[in-house]
């Protein structure tokens, strides 16, 4: 893995809406903007709620 690779797998403003991608945690299910997810390490995004790391992207349709 280089250096940038975990940046790929973050989720990023949204270009569309001018707005943070939104996320929900797959354990405590409660939906935040990326701007309120922690950040303990690099590439590692984790639930403001349950400090899980399982947090996933949510579709703005």
């Amino acid at each position: 893995m280089d250096r940038s690779d975990g940046d790929r797998r973050l989720p990023r403003v949204c270009p569309d809406t001018g707005g943070d991608a939104l996320l929900r945690c797959a354990e405590c299910r409660v939906t935040f903007p990326r701007s309120d997810a922690r950040i303990p390490t690099k590439g590692t995004l984790t639930c403001p709620e349950c400090h899980s790391t399982d947090v996933r992207d949510v579709d703005r349709d």
